[in-house]
């Protein structure tokens, strides 16, 4: 049974995926609501501790796991030393690295040096997801981006210099100030990098951001309007859309974020990180000396919350993950018994 502050084993338990959080960033961008916090570099260490007492806990629950994502933050934002630190804890604890499918690490051009680069080729990391948003500085400036397009297009090409043949970039629209004019400048930048994935999301203005306190606002109409115009001229290209946000070359899909589309297991390390496990999800605790609080001092897992999906709940989550992809998903009968009003009504 999983409680609250406790990490359970199920030795016999196929995990798909693995994923680590990474809480630092040199500045939070303005629309930023992920658990991370700027600057911090006394607590990496720390931190670092805390992060390998989780994995060792937890180790029990995973068997043979596809896919590992490092993501945050800025996971580029630690040392190269501190980088392959929580790769030789997974190689240590879990399994072999070469052993995964699928390593992505995240990464944002301006920190990405070459030492960090070699550590990650050395380490078995095959997938890249560089930061880029808009190529525009006045539109960077205004998301509170550190980078530039000069040093995404150096990051890119020493990226594939030193072998990486599996890039993912990050671009925004409905960015305010910005036209249908700026955003395909920006399109046509990356189709020109040709990464072999694409990842287009929508701003959104969350409470608690600096963006939500200035009261930013969106042209949602405008924003559609680049979205529509992007998902056209990627697949113009020769990139198929197979998710809301995401774009890829034949072959290149995110197995990782699929396994979480697909409904699959996976397991989370790190502060807000979740997992679902034999229908269950747990939630890390969000605040980062919390986090290391319960790990450090009383070697027990950050777990805040946990729900069991069953049922109507269970079958709603699967529907709701499954109609992100563009396959679509099976109206089998568990659905047509659950959800007949809805289904009749949309038939």
């Amino acid at each position: 049974m999983w409680r609250q502050g406790s990490c359970v084993a199920f030795s016999f338990l196929f995990m798909a995926g693995i994923y680590i959080h990474i809480p630092f960033c040199r500045k939070k961008c303005a629309y930023c609501d992920f658990a991370s916090v700027p600057g911090k570099e006394r607590e990496v260490k720390s931190y670092l501790k805390a992060l390998h007492i989780e994995i060792q806990l937890k180790s029990g629950v995973l068997k043979s796991p596809d896919t590992l994502y490092i993501g945050g933050g800025t996971p580029s934002f630690l040392k190269a030393t501190q980088i392959a630190e929580i790769l030789e804890n997974i190689e240590k604890i879990i399994q072999p690295l070469n052993k995964f499918s699928e390593i992505t690490f995240e990464a944002n051009p301006e920190s990405l040096s070459m030492d960090k680069i070699k550590i990650l080729k050395e380490k078995s990391v095959n997938r890249i997801s560089l930061g880029l948003q808009s190529i525009h500085r006045k539109s960077l400036k205004k998301l509170g981006r550190l980078s530039s397009p000069i040093k995404f297009h150096e990051a890119f090409l020493v990226l594939r210099k030193s072998g990486f043949k599996n890039i993912n970039a990050d671009i925004m629209c409905g960015i305010p100030g910005e036209n249908l004019k700026d955003f395909s400048e920006t399109l046509r930048f990356l189709l020109n990098l040709r990464p072999e994935h694409i990842s287009l999301y929508s701003l959104e203005i969350h409470r608690g951001t600096p963006f939500s306190r200035m009261k930013m606002q969106i042209n949602d109409d405008l924003a559609a309007e680049m979205y529509a115009f992007a998902r056209k001229t990627l697949m113009e290209n020769g990139y198929s859309q197979y998710e809301i946000s995401n774009f890829s070359l034949p072959g290149f899909q995110s197995l990782h974020n699929l396994n979480y589309w697909n409904n699959g297991e996976y397991l989370g390390f790190g502060p807000s990180a979740v997992s679902y496990i034999s229908q269950k999800r747990q939630n890390n605790v969000k605040n980062l000396k919390k986090y290391i609080t319960y790990l450090i001092e009383k070697r027990q897992c950050p777990t805040v919350r946990t729900e069991k999906l069953k049922g109507r709940e269970k079958l709603a989550e699967k529907i709701m993950l499954g109609l992100r992809k563009t396959d679509g998903i099976e109206l089998g009968n568990d659905i047509f018994i659950k959800f007949r009003e809805i289904v009749d009504i949309i038939l």
